[in-house]
This record gives structure tokens, sequence and C-alpha cells, in this order.
């Protein structure tokens, strides 16, 4: 179905982790460029959802025209292909709620968003982990490929400081 990536087919089988990871990189870079002053928290949760359902639809649509160019495909592979994909939604999850958190518990913006933020961050070093553990990883290289991806959003923030501060 995946066909870029090494996706393993079958029953009991892992499957990609790709949409997830990428999902938590993309929320993760969103929250940081909207990390304003005047910012609105709720606003923030909004475009998270919006601009992932956006991307997923993208990357569902990118997989189902891979998979027509190898031949005629059906509306339920078509299905399963987005549902494939549809890991990437869940990134949105807890920065959301935490967002959330501005106005049903009194938080300030700047915790909202740092929070989210945050959780953007720790998503990224927890599927580093899982990654490395499915490969079959020893703990301490698996925790190293965890710092490894929270690197990448670390550096991701970095660069929205530098480029639109």
């Amino acid at each position: 179905m995946n066909g870029l990536s090494a996706r393993p087919e079958g029953p009991g089988r892992l499957g990609s982790y790709t949409p997830a990871v990428y999902g938590s990189l993309l929320v993760t870079t969103l929250v940081a460029v909207q990390w304003k002053a005047e910012v609105v928290p709720e606003l923030v949760a909004a475009s998270l959802v919006i601009s992932v359902g956006v991307f997923w639809l993208a990357h569902a649509w990118a997989e189902v025209v891979n998979g027509r160019i190898r031949g005629p495909m059906t509306l339920s592979q078509a299905w399963s292909v987005a549902l494939g994909e549809a890991t990437m939604l869940l990134a949105v999850v807890v920065p959301g709620i935490l967002l959330g958190l501005h106005r049903f518990a009194g938080i300030s913006t700047d915790l909202a968003i740092g929070l989210a933020l945050a959780a953007s961050l720790a998503q990224l070093f927890l599927w580093g982990l899982a990654v490395g553990r499915a490969a079959h990883v020893s703990w301490p290289v698996a925790i190293g490929l965890g710092f490894i991806d929270f690197s990448f959003g670390v550096a991701v923030v970095a660069l929205k400081a530098v480029v639109l501060h």
C-alpha cells in the first residue's frame, strides 16, 4: 500500500510509522511558527486540525495515485490507504488538548503553547524510541534514536526562531 516506504504487510505486522512521525513533526513546526505575542491558543489548535487534515488528505491522495500507477484501485483499497495514513491525525490530539487548557483551565497563552510544543517534541522522542525498539535495537540505541528525532524537532523550532524573529 505505502509504495515508497518499507511497510511490512500481513497480519500481526507493524505498519509504517511514517505518517505518525510526519504528523508529529508537522504539529511541532506549526505550533512553533504560530507562537507569537498576540496568538489565540484555540485558533492555533484549529489551525493544527485543519492543516494536519489537509496534509493527511494530500498524503493519502499521493499514495492512492502511486498505487494506481501499478494498476486499478478499488474504492475500498483507496480507503485502506487513507486509513493507513490516518496515524498522522493523532499527532494533533495531545497538543490540541493542551492548547485547550488556555480556555478551560485558565492557563496563560504562553504556557498553553509551550506545553503543546513540549508535547510535540515529546511525541517525536517517543516515535524515535518506538521505532528503535521495533527494529529490535537495544534500549540505549533506541533512546539515542529518540533523542535524534527530538533534536530534529528542536532544530525546526530553532530555525523558526532564526528565520521568523
